[in-house]
């Protein structure tokens, strides 16, 4: 029985050709569907609206378009929808393409394990806060209370159910599918946590916080690029260490929560009405704060796993 995660490829097809289907699957998918659904917005304005067709910051600055033209919660839905475009291509691709169950790309038994996703989501979330806690300390005065009550309680119930599919999306997709399918040649889990981080941060190359460092200079741009690496990276080593997906996906969903319910911060990829707003957007001291987190959170969710789950954690790193 193969119970180790990496190595759970091989209970379907693991021909070269399925695995070029699979990715081409995958890709169409994300970045031709997905593509045609996050587009929908912006074809909508510029067929309704003449005065955006010929706004010159269409051709300059395609986020501040969205931002002038398109509403928050509407950029918000559709570009959740098109990373959920990814999932159904990972499912067609594992479930159709190699022929194996789809429940195996979170574990050997084939059924998400509900205590090691609340594992990972409380673990992540009290470290996020001890660190934005540690941050409104040392700089009270980068904070403002922006909570919008008609706003916050309308996207509520949007963001707590759409960000926990998205989150879940990319792990299936970056964490599980790249694991496992690197896994078939590749042994070294510390390898295949640098794949997985190096294949989690390219799509994130697109976002605004890194068009934002590059105002700050490359050594910002490059520490901005090295928080999505680093975050990528161990949570893929807490996936292969404990033989599962979940506490990755539980770490990643409270992550984004965190993100779009309690604080916000200049240029982020997706704006809603947090409760806080911090004016601080300084890559250098994210890049630390992500690796302190990062370590602690490898270390913690371990030990905790270890020590409920013991059926779970993989004797190598």
């Amino acid at each position: 029985m193969i119970t180790k995660y990496q190595d759970l490829a091989r209970i379907g097809n693991i021909k070269p050709s399925r695995f070029t289907a699979s990715v081409s699957v995958i890709l169409y998918f994300y970045f031709f569907l997905g593509g045609l659904i996050v587009s929908i917005p912006m074809i909508y304005v510029l067929i309704t609206n003449q005065d955006a067709l010929f706004d010159p910051i269409l051709r300059t600055d395609a986020m501040g378009f969205l931002n002038k033209y398109i509403s928050p919660v509407t950029n918000y839905i559709f570009t959740n929808l098109s990373i959920y475009f990814m999932l159904f291509g990972a499912v067609i691709a594992v479930k159709w393409i190699h022929k194996r169950p789809f429940g195996t790309i979170f574990n050997y038994r084939g059924k998400i394990r509900w205590s090691n996703f609340w594992i990972g989501f409380a673990v992540f979330g009290l470290l996020l806060a001890a660190g934005t806690g540690a941050d409104y300390f040392l700089n009270p005065g980068t904070y403002t209370f922006s909570f919008d009550a008609s706003r916050f309680w309308y996207t509520l119930p949007l963001i707590l159910v759409m960000t926990p599919i998205q989150t879940t999306a990319e792990e299936v997709v970056f964490r599980g599918y790249v694991i496992q399918s690197f896994g078939v040649k590749i042994k070294s889990g510390v390898l295949l946590s640098v794949i997985s981080g190096v294949l989690f941060t390219l799509p994130h190359l697109a976002n605004p916080e890194v068009y934002a460092s590059n105002k700050l200079g490359v050594f910002s741009t490059v520490c901005m690029v090295l928080n999505y690496f680093v975050t990528g990276m161990v949570l893929a080593m807490i996936t292969i260490r404990t033989n599962s997906l979940e506490a990755a996906m539980g770490a990643h969903a409270v992550n984004n929560l965190f993100c779009f319910l309690l604080v916000s911060y200049p240029d982020t990829v997706l704006p809603t009405n947090t409760v806080f707003f911090t004016s601080t957007f300084e890559p250098i001291g994210g890049l630390v704060s992500a690796v302190i987190t990062s370590a602690l959170f490898y270390l913690l969710t371990v030990f905790i796993i270890k020590k409920t789950d013991k059926t779970t954690i993989a004797t190598q790193p």
